[in-house]
């Protein structure tokens, strides 16, 4: 019986220290609440939005090189937009005006997580009617990466994979 206890808080222990050494982080599910149906459109206009950059050290042969990494959430939008077969509008065209989407991004917070060594970067998209202005859909999901960039990129990879589900 002693030795089932002891392989029990053995395994635990190894479990958490796996946990804190790779960064493992369980990210909250990618949630959606949709109004109306994605698939009456066929366009998305997509406003500007800032580059993000982060920076990180890697450790190479003893010597530590910075590594830094950009993401204009934009761009990762667009191209999941694009490989579901919509068309990225620059500007919003009035002959397609009722069958285009403006999809908007923000990011709606940080969680700190692996006992504060770590965050995750949480990101929503806004779909709205652009004849109506009505609220279509929106889409959150956490990201959780090596740097701010990745967990971004991440976070609006999950939202996209749960808006088209």
């Amino acid at each position: 019986m002693k030795h089932r206890y002891t392989t029990i808080i053995i395994g635990i222990i190894v479990l958490v220290t796996m946990g804190l050494l790779t960064g493992c982080v369980t990210l909250r599910p990618a949630t959606i609440q949709m109004n109306k149906d994605i698939r009456a459109y066929t366009h998305v206009y997509i406003p500007a939005t800032q580059t993000k950059e982060s920076a990180i050290g890697v450790p190479v042969v003893g010597v530590i090189l910075p590594y830094a990494q950009s993401v204009n959430p934009r761009d990762v939008i667009a191209g999941g937009f694009s490989k579901r077969g919509f068309i990225v509008l620059h500007d919003i065209e009035e002959r397609v005006r009722p069958k285009t989407l403006i999809v908007s991004y923000g990011e709606s917070g940080r969680r700190r997580v692996a006992l504060g060594m770590g965050s995750t970067t949480e990101v929503i998209l806004q779909l709205v009617s652009a004849e109506t202005g009505e609220l279509v859909g929106t889409a959150t999901a956490e990201g959780c990466g090596d740097t701010e960039s990745d967990d971004i990129k991440q976070a609006i990879t999950r939202a996209l994979a749960a808006l088209f589900k």
